[in-house]
C-alpha cells in the first residue's frame, strides 16, 4: 500500500506541475521568442541537474546504447516536442486547447508501447478507457475546439509534439531502465537546449535577455519545477509503472488548467466541465483497473476467475 501511495503522490505532483505549465508557457512567450525561451528553459534545467550529478556522483550513461538514447531523448523530446509546443502556442493555440491536443499522448503512447514493449499490449479495456478519457477532455474544451478550426498547422504541431513525447517515453521504458534519471535528464536536456538554440538561430529569432518579470520568471519556473523536478520524477515513475498508464497524466493536465483558471484567474466554471472531468477520470479508471480487465476476460471466455479474483500482480521488466 505504501508503494502505491508513493506512486499516486508522484503522479498527482506531475499532474499539478504540468497542468500549470501550459499557462506559464503562454505567459512566458510575452517576454521571449518561442524557440529561444524553450532553449533557455533547458539550459537552466540541464545546468542544475549536472550540478546535482556532480554532488551526488550520479551514474553517468555508458556504452553506445545509453548515449544513443540520451541523444534520441534529447532531440526528440526536449528539442522537437517542446519546440513544436512553444511554436504552436506562439502561433495562436490557447494554453487550454494545447493541453487538449496534447491529450492525444495516451493514444500514441499505447500504440508505440504495443509495438515496442511486450508487456504493454493494446487491449479493448485500454482502448475504451483512453477513448472515454479523451472524450471527456474534448467535451470540456468543445467551444475552443470549434472556434479554432482555422489554426490547423499550429494545432497539428501540438499533436506532433505528443507523437514525439510518446516515442521518447517508450524508448526510455525499453532501453533506459538501468540509467540514472538525473544524469539521463541532465545530458538529454542539454542536447535539447542545443537543438532548440540551433532552430532559433535558423528561424532568425532575435536573441536578447528575456523581459522581466514575464520572460525570466516563466523560464525559471519551467526550468526548475516543470523540468528538473517533473522530469526526474517522471523517469523514476516510468521505471515502475506502464508507460501507457503514466501517459494518462495528459488527461488530467487540462482539468488542472481549468481549475487553475477558476481559482487564480477567477474564470467562470461551466458546470458541464465537471461532467467532462468525470468522464475523463472514469476513462482512466476503466483503462487501469485490473478488476475490470478480469471481468472483460471472463466475459470473453479467455480466463476463468473464481470468487471475484483479479489478475496476479504484473511482473516488472
Amino acid at each position: 500500500m505504501a508503494t502505491r501511495l508513493r506512486y499516486a503522490a508522484a503522479f498527482a505532483m506531475l499532474c499539478a506541475i504540468w497542468g500549470s505549465t501550459w499557462l506559464v508557457i503562454q505567459i512566458g512567450l510575452q517576454g521571449a521568442p518561442p524557440l529561444l525561451a524553450a532553449s533557455l528553459r533547458f539550459v537552466l534545467a540541464s545546468g542544475v541537474l549536472l550540478a546535482v550529478c556532480v554532488v551526488f556522483r550520479s551514474k553517468l550513461p555508458r556504452g553506445r546504447t545509453e548515449w544513443a538514447l540520451v541523444a534520441f531523448y534529447g532531440i526528440v523530446l526536449f528539442g522537437a516536442d517542446y519546440g513544436l509546443i512553444y511554436w504552436g502556442e506562439n502561433n495562436g493555440v490557447a494554453s487550454g486547447l494545447s493541453a487538449v491536443l496534447f491529450a492525444t499522448f495516451p493514444f500514441q503512447t499505447a500504440i508505440a508501447a504495443h509495438a515496442l514493449l511486450r508487456s504493454e499490449r493494446l487491449s479493448a479495456q485500454k482502448l475504451v478507457g483512453i477513448a472515454l478519457g479523451f472524450a471527456g477532455i474534448a467535451f470540456i474544451f468543445r467551444a475552443q475546439l470549434a472556434a479554432s478550426a482555422g489554426l490547423f498547422f499550429p494545432m497539428l504541431a501540438i499533436v506532433l509534439a505528443a507523437t514525439c513525447a510518446a516515442a521518447a517515453s517508450v524508448a526510455v521504458k525499453r532501453w533506459g531502465h538501468d540509467m540514472d534519471p538525473v544524469s539521463l535528464n541532465a545530458f538529454s536536456m542539454g542536447t535539447g537546449a542545443i537543438t532548440l538554440a540551433a532552430a532559433s538561430l535558423g528561424a532568425g529569432e532575435p536573441w536578447a535577455v528575456p523581459s522581466w518579470p514575464t520572460g525570466i520568471l516563466a523560464i525559471v519556473y519551467l526550468g526548475l519545477a516543470g523540468s528538473v523536478v517533473a522530469f526526474v520524477t517522471y523517469l523514476w515513475l516510468l521505471k515502475r509503472i506502464e508507460a501507457t498508464s503514466l501517459s494518462y497524466i495528459a488527461f488530467v493536465n487540462p482539468i488542472v488548467a481549468v481549475l487553475l483558471g477558476y481559482v487564480v484567474a477567477k474564470e467562470v466554471l461551466d458546470p458541464l466541465v465537471l461532467a467532462g472531468a468525470g468522464m475523463t477520470l472514469a476513462g482512466i479508471w476503466l483503462a487501469t483497473s485490473k478488476r475490470v480487465g478480469a471481468w472483460i476476460r471472463v466475459a470473453m471466455g479467455t480466463e476463468v476467475v473464481a470468487g471475484g479474483a483479479v489478475d496476479p500482480p504484473e511482473k516488472g521488466p
